[in-house]
């Protein structure tokens, strides 16, 4: 079928499934699929998309950005991406572009995104997984040659959820390594300048990445870890040590008096002297 949409090549194929209604009660079930090449003119901007539910797509060459909610997402060559289409979402390609898809539903496809989502986001690097490339090959053959086993579909669609969920959970042990270290870095070089490049490079990330996943396990920014850090520093030197403020303001890694009083404050509601004379 050729496709009239902008950046979308004539070289795209494009295919269409009515479902059982077997397949719609019980199944996951296929509502269409396809292979796209584009050029860097591709984009797809949805509020909310009301015919299709959820759609998974494979980047076999180029670069996408994925936008969902008030997040951005990169997705190279070999990435997969999930999204939810009853929510709003943008997806676009960055240069040219060969990605296969297929939008499906079934009962459980809801859970399944928002467990996945919340471990991993919206793009899943496959580089080293042979299943999902398996079963998005049989989905699209089975597809494209109109002969379509409705349980078969299925069961792979499942198995690649499974394969999502198994990537997740490798990802969030390693996401948890790179907090540990992070944290430990703080810890170790508090009293010095540190940036968010100089933390972000220290775990191989980007600063925008490191940042993410940073504030997704200790629910703070690492600016704000680091100040929190040198607060609770300070108040251990104010009420264990006879230091002077200004001394305990150099040590704690304030390189500027005034702003360690202020922010001091800002946390405490209290001075520095203030918080020294207070009876524990």
């Amino acid at each position: 079928m050729k496709i009239i949409e902008n950046g979308v090549l004539d070289q795209s194929e494009l295919v269409f499934h009515t479902p059982s209604e077997f397949a719609r009660r019980s199944l996951y079930c296929l509502l269409s699929s396809g292979i796209f090449h584009c050029n860097d003119k591709y984009v797809v901007e949805r509020d909310i998309h009301n015919n299709f539910n959820y759609l998974i797509l494979v980047i076999k060459k180029g670069s996408m950005t994925i936008s969902y909610g008030d997040q951005e997402f990169q997705a190279p060559k070999n990435t997969l991406v999930f999204l939810n289409c009853y929510q709003p979402h943008m997806y676009r390609t960055n240069e040219n572009v060969i990605f296969e898809w297929f939008h499906f539903s079934g009962n459980s496809s809801e859970d399944y995104f928002d467990l996945l989502f919340e471990k991993n986001g919206c793009v899943f690097s496959i580089e080293n997984n042979f299943v999902i490339p398996e079963c998005m090959n049989q989905i699209l053959l089975m597809s494209e040659k109109g002969n379509i086993n409705e349980h078969f579909i299925s069961m792979n669609i499942h198995r690649m959820m499974y394969e999502l969920n198994e990537i997740s959970n490798e990802s969030t042990d390693i996401q948890e390594k790179i907090i540990t270290r992070t944290v430990a870095y703080i810890e170790s070089h508090f009293n010095l300048d540190i940036t968010l490049k100089e933390l972000a490079d220290y775990v191989n990330l980007t600063p925008f990445h490191f940042s993410r996943v940073f504030k997704k396990y200790t629910g703070y920014s690492p600016y704000e870890y680091v100040i929190n850090f040198r607060i609770n520093h300070a108040k251990k030197m104010l009420h264990n040590t006879k230091l002077s403020i200004k001394e305990i303001a150099d040590v704690s890694g304030f390189n500027c008096y005034n702003h360690f009083v202020t922010t001091f404050k800002k946390h405490t509601d209290l001075t520095p002297k203030q918080f020294r004379e207070i009876q524990l």
